[in-house]
């Protein structure tokens, strides 16, 4: 989507039809550092890679939406007809800009109190959003989305190899009611309402991939998060960029456990507490996969240990080459890759249960809030209880990555003694040969001194028969 069509088209809009706006380039107005350099520049960055590689076109959209009021909660999922499942609960189709209008005033006639969460999933692990360029932008510029959400996004889309597998990214913004005013020391206005809050990040974890191949049966996956709380429009957003199944049906089941009150302010950090404790779900089962990994490639290199070091050893006796310590450092940058993606993790839950604290100490100015207090408080202490089993999942990752190391070295070590012993034996074989070649040569020697004498003899032998001979003949 070019910058100029955008331009027509949000110039276009009469007859009480939608305003449209470009996102990122004019959802950033509250931002005092965001610029419109910035948000150009941002805004051709997002068209260069949905062209190469992140949206779908537009007949492809296939964007999922719950709606959880205070009425009742309701699905919005790819089916284009309205399905009354159960009282309060509602479908909707979102795969157009036509689909998109009529969902969002719904919302504007739905119940004020709303939690809002879309999900946008690709059409397999490696391939384009299942969301069209103009269709991202509209529904992103009418929420509006945070323009930082960008570096999330930017990471998903058609891959043919692993990008940015390294790649972290975590945003956060306490909103206040002036971002243009200058406040004094002593002026406590920014502390009478109910701040709210922009939060984006983009976590790893590991997946069972059912697959028979490659043998690892877990693979790296990847989702994003974005997460708008607006108290004054009481209103939540969340957008879920490529979630397990798994996660969307534990989010279902904890939003229709408050569906009486979905804007609830300790459910919205409860909601970021579920979401990475259920992405590091597997982190203990992957963990436990790589040291039985680890056992079997020591089970095979106990010869590290055990091998007999002389050169003359039976057949029984186990056998090192290369290949030993090949596969052991394949198995150790396995190692180091989860250890960073824990370590990224835990990074995004210190910074989650740290945007917490914040703004726990603003709310806390609130006297409606200070029933909220002790949640908060249970939340962040579940935070702490999460970041001290990351942390052990790190430990038990350095731990093996150490003895994989020992044990690669002291292969290493045998491997260059026996190549040190075989050069020495093989050097003893030469000088062997050698000796017997001097030998040899002194004997042909003698041989060829012995051959010259007698063939003197010989040639005095032939002049004597030569000269005495004939006479001996005439005088018989």
């Amino acid at each position: 989507m070019s910058e100029e069509l955008n331009d027509h088209e949000g110039a276009s809009d009469s007859g009480g039809e939608r305003v449209w706006h470009i996102w990122p380039r004019d959802c950033a107005r509250e931002d005092r550092l965001y610029t419109a350099v910035d948000g150009k520049q941002d805004s051709n960055f997002l068209s260069d890679i949905s062209q190469d590689r992140l949206f779908c076109d537009a007949a492809e959209n296939l964007v999922t939406a719950n709606v959880y009021t205070s009425a009742g909660w309701g699905r919005m999922s790819s089916s284009e007809e309205e399905i009354e499942n159960v009282r309060g609960k509602k479908s909707l189709v979102i795969q157009s800009l036509d689909d998109l209008e009529t969902h969002l005033d719904a919302l504007q006639l739905d119940t004020p109190a709303q939690t809002i969460s879309y999900f946008i999933d690709p059409e397999y692990s490696w391939g384009r959003l299942q969301v069209s360029e103009e269709v991202a932008r509209r529904l992103f510029s009418s929420l509006p989305v945070h323009q930082q959400f960008i570096s999330v996004i930017s990471t998903f889309g058609e891959k043919i190899s692993p990008v940015e597998q390294s790649y972290l990214t975590y945003f956060d913004r306490i909103q206040i009611l002036n971002p243009f005013r200058t406040f004094r020391n002593t002026d406590s206005t920014i502390f009478t309402q109910t701040c709210g809050y922009d939060l984006g990040y983009l976590y790893k974890y590991v997946d069972l991939h059912g697959r028979e191949r490659p043998k690892d049966p877990f693979a790296i996956r990847q989702t994003g998060v974005y997460h708008k709380y607006d108290p004054q429009a009481k209103r939540s957003v969340w957008i879920f960029i490529q979630p397990s199944e798994s996660l969307k049906e534990r989010l279902d089941s904890l939003f229709s456990r408050y569906k009486d009150n979905p804007i609830d302010l300790a459910l919205q950090i409860e909601i970021h507490f579920l979401v990475l404790t259920h992405a590091a779900k597997n982190w203990r089962p992957y963990i436990k996969y790589l040291e039985d990994t680890f056992s079997r490639i020591q089970d095979k290199t106990e010869k590290g240990f055990y091998s007999n070091l002389d050169l003359e050893t039976d057949s029984s006796s186990p056998k090192i080459n290369f290949g030993d310590v090949r596969e052991i450092h394949f198995f150790m940058d396995n190692l180091r890759t989860i250890l960073q993606l824990i370590q990224m993790d835990y990074q995004i839950a210190k910074k989650v249960q740290q945007l917490l604290r914040r703004l726990r100490n603003r709310w806390i100015q609130e006297t409606a809030l200070n029933i909220l207090t002790p949640r908060l408080e249970d939340v962040c202490d579940r935070f702490e209880q999460h970041l001290y089993d990351l942390s052990g999942h790190e430990s038990r990752l350095n731990m093996l990555l150490m003895r994989a190391n020992d044990i690669s070295r002291l292969i290493q070590q045998i491997i260059d003694y026996r190549t040190g012993q075989f050069s020495q034996a093989t050097n003893n074989k030469l000088n062997s040969l050698v000796s017997n070649a001097v030998g040899q040569g002194e004997s042909i020697h003698s041989l060829a001194r012995k051959g010259a004498k007698d063939t003197k003899m010989m040639k005095l032998f032939t002049i004597f028969t030569v000269i005495f001979l004939p006479g001996t003949f005439i005088a018989v």
